[in-house]
C-alpha cells in the first residue's frame, strides 16, 4: 500500500520537463522560476495526507510501526518519525499510548493547521467542485472584507492599495498577476482590522492563486485587473451597496456565468 511513494517522487519531478523544453525554444524574454524538489519527509507527509483524505487510509485504522513503515518505503526511520510528528500536529494522525499510531478523524478534529495542510496539498490541482467551493467561500468573505475596508479607509491606505491594483496590470506573468490580486485582498482585510479574516484569506493562498492563474489563462491579465479595479473604485467611493451588488454579479459570473473557471473553460 505504501510502496508507491518512491514512484510518486519520480513522477512529480519529471512530468513538467516537456514544459521546460518548450520554454527553452520560446521567446528570449521569458523568465524561469527556480526548481526545487521536495524532500523525502515532504513526500512522505504528502502521500499520507493524500491517502487519508481520499479514504484509502480509513479513520481509526492503525498504521504500521515506524521501523516497519520505513523499511517498506525505503526511507529512514528518522524521516518517518519526523513526518508522523507533523501529521499528528496537522490532525491527520493520532498517537495512542501503548497502542500505536492511528488515522484521526480530521474532519471532526480539524484545526487551522489541518486546513493549511489541505490547501497546500491541493495546490494548483483543482477539481470543478473545489473551484465552486472556493468561489462560494470567497463570495462570503469578500462581502465582509469590503465592508470593513470601507469603514476603515485612510489616505495612506488608498495610496498604497492604488499601487497594488495597478501592479496587476503591469504583471509579467499569470502568477505575478495572481500574487498581486491576492495582495489586494490581504491588504483590504488587514485594513478592516479583522485579524482572523486576514488569517483565513492567507490560509486559502494556494488554491486562490491557482484559481486566479487559471482566470488569467482563460480571460487574460487585463480582465483580472479590470475586475479588481472596479471593486477598488467602489470601495474608495465608500459605496457598500454598489460593492455588494458587484460582488454578487462577479461571483455568479464565476460560478455559473460568463467567467467560469472549470476544466471545460481551459479547453476552449
Amino acid at each position: 500500500m505504501y510502496l508507491c511513494i518512491v514512484d510518486h517522487l519520480s513522477t512529480r519531478q519529471t512530468h513538467r520537463l516537456p514544459g521546460l523544453f518548450s520554454l527553452i525554444t520560446g521567446e528570449a524574454a521569458m523568465k524561469f522560476e527556480k526548481i526545487s524538489l521536495p524532500s523525502q519527509r515532504e513526500l512522505f507527509i504528502r502521500k499520507m495526507q493524500e491517502m487519508i483524505i481520499s479514504g484509502e487510509l480509513a479513520v481509526n485504522e492503525r498504521i504500521p510501526p515506524e521501523r516497519e513503515l520505513a523499511q517498506e518505503l525505503g526511507i529512514s526511520r528518522t524521516v518517518v518519525n519526523a513526518g508522523i510528528a507533523v501529521l499528528v500536529n496537522q490532525g491527520f494522525l493520532q498517537v495512542r499510548p501503548r497502542q500505536g499510531t492511528f488515522v484521526a478523524d480530521y474532519k471532526k478534529e480539524a484545526s487551522a493547521e489541518t486546513l493549511n495542510a489541505i490547501m497546500r496539498l491541493k495546490g494548483d490541482v483543482l477539481s470543478d467542485s473545489d473551484i465552486r467551493s472556493i468561489l462560494e467561500i470567497r463570495w462570503a468573505l469578500e462581502r465582509l472584507t469590503m465592508k470593513n475596508a470601507i469603514e476603515s479607509l485612510t489616505p495612506d491606505a488608498i495610496e498604497d492599495i492604488d499601487k497594488t491594483v495597478e501592479s496587476i496590470k503591469d504583471s509579467d506573468s499569470f502568477r505575478q498577476a495572481a500574487e498581486n490580486a491576492l495582495s489586494f485582498q490581504i491588504k483590504l482585510a488587514e485594513l478592516g482590522g479583522n485579524a482572523m479574516l486576514s488569517l483565513i484569506i492567507v490560509t486559502f493562498r494556494a488554491p486562490c492563486l491557482a484559481m486566479w492563474i487559471r482566470f488569467c489563462k482563460i480571460y487574460g491579465i487585463n480582465t483580472l485587473y479590470e475586475h479588481t479595479l472596479q471593486s477598488w473604485k467602489l470601495v474608495k467611493a465608500r459605496d457598500y451597496d454598489g460593492i455588494r451588488d458587484w460582488i454578487e454579479t462577479f461571483s455568479n459570473d464565476a460560478i455559473d456565468g460568463k467567467y467560469t473557471l472549470y476544466e471545460k473553460d481551459l479547453r476552449k
